[in-house]
């Protein structure tokens, strides 16, 4: 065999190798391509399935801080509605007629102790209520006027006090009656 013959058999060899090599290439470029396309179209199922996720978790946080922040407003509302009830109640007391005061006034003396020695202390806008008063139940308190309070008396007696402020029985009453009033104002 000539050495051209042997030439041509190596180089039709090594022709039919690279063909092989090339095919074999190719088959694994597309393997490779088809797993790469594949990884690709699986990542972004995967990143779209966590952006899901998150949009969600951070909508039921968004909604959850929305329903907190209205719930505070809510409540800061109707607290501020039961303090101005109490509020108003305040300036009714205050703003009562002189017939009307004095009738309240009265209500009240009949709470102090008719055989003590004291005092009345009484707002000077209303001594002459607190007198009439003071007459009406048949009491002898001597009456000091004061700027202290606008409504209602101190009765001050030898060894106790009694606290008849109008300010002061609205605030001890509405620790009390404030559920009851909130109950029957939003219920």
């Amino acid at each position: 065999m000539p050495i051209a013959d042997i030439t041509n058999k190596i180089l039709a060899d090594a022709s039919k190798k690279a063909e092989g090599i090339l095919k074999d290439a190719e088959i694994k470029v597309f393997e490779i391509s088809n797993a790469t396309k594949i990884l690709k179209e699986n990542t972004e199922k995967d990143y779209i399935k966590k952006t899901e996720s998150m949009l969600v978790e951070n909508e039921r946080r968004v909604v959850s801080v929305a329903k907190q922040e209205v719930k505070l407003i809510i409540d800061t509302e109707k607290r501020k509605a039961v303090d101005t009830m109490f509020e108003d109640a305040l300036k009714q007391l205050l703003s009562l007629s002189g017939k009307e005061y004095e009738e309240i006034i009265l209500s009240l003396m009949n709470e102090i102790p008719k055989n003590t020695d004291g005092k009345i202390i009484t707002p000077k806008e209303k001594e002459e209520e607190t007198e009439n008063a003071l007459k009406k139940v048949g009491l002898k308190y001597s009456i000091k006027t004061t700027n202290k309070f606008k409504g209602g008396f101190i009765f001050w007696g030898e060894n106790f006090e009694s606290n008849f402020v109008f300010e002061e029985i609205i605030k001890n009453k509405k620790s009390f009656l404030e559920v009851e009033v909130a109950h029957l104002l939003f219920s």
